[in-house]
């Protein structure tokens, strides 16, 4: 198994389910979350999570995140690629992110669909302000949880993930409304296909 054999060295498998296996990384303190030790670019196919983990290059482009009661967070394993899997919230003054739910499902005319009425809690969304959106440490200027609710409270909800040229697209908060907001020109980068492991490993 792929997945099972790379992420062996970084974390856990663990069997919560009698067919539902998870992994949960290793050496994460408690307040730990997904999509928080790296940053955003803009690419020819939306933003994209570069994560500095070593662990980043199969977690945040395949499967699911979810907050288990007893386990913490922990990621379900799925094999089609995005450039991030996240949900958005965005208001004049705040954008943030949190990771879908194995509930979310990527549909080709449809986007994102929720196979069960969920909402992501408050607490598992990253929220900063647009001057530091495109931070190299973003984490560094996450919101502190206690203004959490109210930013969440005030921001409107965007997901906007595609399908073209035979790769998802996470096209999340307009290019060009985070523009006007950071007051910055946002360079789009190209993302490289590769079969090569090192070159996720070594990156």
């Amino acid at each position: 198994h792929f997945f099972y054999h790379n992420l062996r060295p970084h974390g856990e498998w663990i069997q919560i389910d009698y067919d539902l296996v998870v992994w949960k990384p290793y050496r994460v303190d408690r307040y730990w979350s997904p999509y928080s030790v790296g940053h955003w670019e803009y690419t020819s196919y939306g933003w994209y999570w570069e994560s500095y983990e070593p662990f980043g290059w199969a977690t945040y482009h395949y499967g699911r995140w979810y907050n288990d009661d007893f386990y913490g967070w922990v990621w379900v394993p799925g094999y089609r690629w995005a450039p991030a899997w996240v949900e958005w919230r965005y208001s004049g003054s705040h954008i943030g992110w949190a990771p879908l739910p194995p509930y979310a499902d990527f549909d080709i005319y449809v986007g994102i669909r929720f196979s069960v009425n969920y909402r992501t809690s408050y607490h598992h969304w990253h929220f900063v302000t647009y001057n530091h959106f495109h931070h190299r440490n973003v984490h560094h200027y996450f919101v502190h949880t206690r203004y959490k609710n109210g930013i969440f409270n005030n921001t409107k909800y965007r997901t906007n993930y595609r399908f073209t040229g035979g790769r998802i697209v996470n096209d999340g908060v307009d290019r060009r409304y985070v523009e006007n907001r950071t007051g910055r020109r946002i360079e789009e980068r190209a993302v490289a296909r590769t079969t090569d492991l090192r070159d996720y490993t070594n990156s």
